[in-house]
């Protein structure tokens, strides 16, 4: 009897450890996926997939009203998620709901609460949409041919040490994408010979080569959130094979991460006491 007490003590202690020692962000951060309807494209299922795969996710459908519903169709409060992920390549336009100001205000009011948004492909667009971007309307890119080689970001001088660079080596282009990607994409291209007004974490490169004016990869600070984009052909989550689709993924963690742990909806209080128990936690890689 007293081994067996003894046993469950050590026991508890090491869990305790273990939690103690983890990242914060690693250990309970909550998305929100958001979709216009439960029929999702293949790479926009792909890249949902392994959010779901590798985090507390739940796809969220937009509702004209500015309301929305997962999977099942039970209500759901924007503000139970950490952070929101927006990733749309189907079709050259947003899903219709996204643009109803009702649901633009909805994600905005959430943002500027202290949220977390992440836009990818297509979704870049979103922050004109919303107002957050005023220079104007970023570009839409058709579908990627084949043959392009190697495409990824290259960090800017000012983003070299950011977190979503964690792992990687800032001195050189970070590629991510080596298929073709079906679908639509947007960036901020030569945007009225001007920048995009956010913080530019790093510009297009091709084959090792600087892109001319494309600013994909750029975050926002609006009111007490964030948000980050990562636009043109950057986002092909059905590549599950190659280097350049580890590096995706990393970068993809380091970006959830990061807005994860700034949100204020992180479901950690301030003194760094999990509001989870052991038992609901579901960490993400490393």
């Amino acid at each position: 009897m007293t081994k067996s007490v003894t046993f469950r003590c050590l026991f508890i202690l090491m869990l305790i450890t273990v939690v103690a020692t983890l990242p914060a962000y690693s250990v309970d951060v909550t998305v929100g996926l958001l979709a216009g309807n439960n029929d999702l494209g293949e790479v926009e299922e792909a890249a949902y997939n392994w959010a779901e795969d590798n985090y507390q996710a739940t796809v969220l459908i937009a509702g004209n009203d500015g309301t929305f519903k997962n999977s099942s169709g039970n209500a759901q409060n924007l503000d139970q998620f950490a952070m929101l992920w927006f990733f749309y390549t189907e079709t050259n336009t947003l899903p219709a709901a996204f643009l109803e100001n009702s649901t633009k205000k909805s994600i905005l009011d959430y943002v500027e609460a202290g949220g977390g948004l992440f836009l990818s492909a297509l979704s870049l667009r979103y922050v004109a949409d919303i107002g957050v971007e005023e220079g104007g309307i970023p570009r839409r890119i058709s579908p990627l041919s084949k043959g392009n080689g190697q495409i990824g970001v290259i960090p800017t001088d000012d983003a070299k040490k950011h977190p979503v660079y964690k792992g990687f080596d800032t001195s050189k282009p970070v590629f991510i994408t080596i298929m073709a990607q079906p679908g639509f994409s947007a960036d901020f291209h030569n945007f009225k010979a001007a920048p995009p007004s956010g913080l530019i974490l790093g510009t297009k490169t091709l084959k090792g080569g600087a892109g001319a004016g494309e600013r994909p990869f750029v975050e926002y600070d609006v009111e007490d959130g964030k948000i980050i984009t990562l636009g043109h052909h950057n986002g092909v989550y059905t590549d599950t094979k190659s280097p350049e689709s580890d590096n995706l993924r990393t970068l993809t963690t380091n970006v959830i991460n990061y807005l994860g742990e700034n949100s204020a909806f992180f479901a950690v209080d301030p003194n760094g006491k999990l509001a989870t128990t052991w038992g609901n936690i579901k960490s993400t890689k490393k």
